[in-house]
């Protein structure tokens, strides 16, 4: 199995943003539901992208000016 990192993000919507995002960085992503106890702020949402695509994503997050952290 490939390593993986995950963005937890605020809402759905916020989700959506960012794997569009992501998707025209050319970074395959996926959202995923997280349980809130997984993340210091409860979010509930996220971006699931491979381990060698973290720091390109962190960078297309923050250009598209959305709020994440890592789980």
């Amino acid at each position: 199995m490939m390593k993986q990192s995950i963005f937890a993000l605020s809402s759905l919507t916020y989700a959506y943003k960012g794997r569009d995002a992501l998707t025209e960085a050319g970074i395959k992503s996926g959202v995923v539901r997280l349980d809130g106890t997984e993340t210091k702020k409860g979010c509930r949402f996220g971006l699931r992208v491979s381990y060698g695509d973290r720091d390109e994503a962190r960078r297309a997050l923050i250009r598209a000016r959305i709020v994440f952290t890592e789980t």
